[in-house]
């Protein structure tokens, strides 16, 4: 199995400890959302050592999930049928 080092968000300093928040505030919207830090999912503190990085990764996300016409059902069902073919468990 892999390891992959981690800030944990209780853990975390400056500006990994911003983008913790910044996860926080989009993220509490979202099904399963992340309401307090222990709730930030693993594969978003997969990118903290690289705060800069994390960033970016949460704008995405929140750009296909938040913006458009398409309703969050359609577009989670895109998003899990895209891991899905691509045999991704996130």
């Amino acid at each position: 199995m892999a390891f992959i080092e981690i800030v944990a968000p209780t853990q975390a300093t400056g500006e990994t400890a911003d983008v913790y928040r910044y996860m926080n505030e989009v993220g509490s919207g979202a099904s399963g959302g992340a309401g307090s830090p222990g709730m930030i999912a693993k594969i978003v503190q997969m990118f903290s050592l690289r705060a800069g990085s994390m960033r970016r990764m949460i704008r995405g996300w929140e750009l296909a999930m938040w913006f458009g016409d398409a309703s969050r059902q359609e577009r989670e069902l895109a998003a899990a049928t895209v891991s899905r073919l691509n045999n991704c468990h996130y």
